[in-house]
């Protein structure tokens, strides 16, 4: 009584939840192989084993091995979204801004999305492809934060799209720059000052 829906209904809805937590799995276990191997030396037979699938799931999943290198590039992407978006926001959209640049590189510097989102997902993926997948994500959302800035005579953004491109540009490099540096902490707390210095520069006096 309690229950909507036909048995049929909750039986594609239970297939459709195990399903997704399948691919979860296997996107997890591809994660720490990719960041670890590399796309090139990454074992496909040592995913499987680890996911505890078969391999004819990661290609009913994903395609390839390729379209499983996509599946878990687009995860951290969505990720750093997802924790950028949670990070403690202010009142004062240039503020919010800050706390955004700051929160971004804290997560881009980690070795893994080094990796595998700005190493090797623009070789494995392709260059243009890949960057109609940042454009759901990081690239779009900071384009789309520039734009609100520069609309509301917050910043100096003649380009928007273009200023937008030099600041995740700028984020990318200093987060690669902490995530090779021998004290990490010390990196980032510098890269952090030179980034909130130069973001300010852009701001309307």
């Amino acid at each position: 009584m309690f229950l909507s829906g036909s048995t049929d209904q909750r039986s594609r809805l239970k297939k459709g939840s195990k399903s997704e937590a399948t691919q979860l799995r296997i996107i997890g276990v591809a994660h720490d192989v990719f960041a670890r191997d590399g796309y090139v030396k990454a074992s496909l037979a040592e995913i499987v084993a680890q996911a505890e699938v078969t391999t004819g799931a990661v290609y009913h999943h994903f395609g390839d091995k390729k379209g499983l290198f996509r599946a878990v590039a687009e995860h951290l992407e969505a990720e750093i979204l997802n924790e950028v978006a949670q990070s403690p926001g202010a009142s004062d959209p240039w503020e919010n801004f800050e706390a955004g640049i700051v929160a971004t590189l804290n997560i881009c510097a980690r070795p893994d999305i080094q990796r595998i989102v700005f190493q090797e997902a623009p070789t494995v993926i392709g260059t243009a492809e890949w960057r109609e997948v940042e454009m759901q994500y990081a690239f779009g959302l900071m384009q789309k934060t520039i734009h609100q800035l520069a609309a509301e005579k917050l910043i100096h953004a003649p380009d928007p799209n273009l200023t937008a491109q030099i600041i995740l540009g700028a984020i990318i490099q200093a987060a690669h720059g902490v995530a090779i540096a021998d004290t990490k902490s010390k990196a980032l707390t510098d890269v952090t000052a030179t980034i909130t210095r130069f973001i300010r520069a852009l701001r309307v006096a």
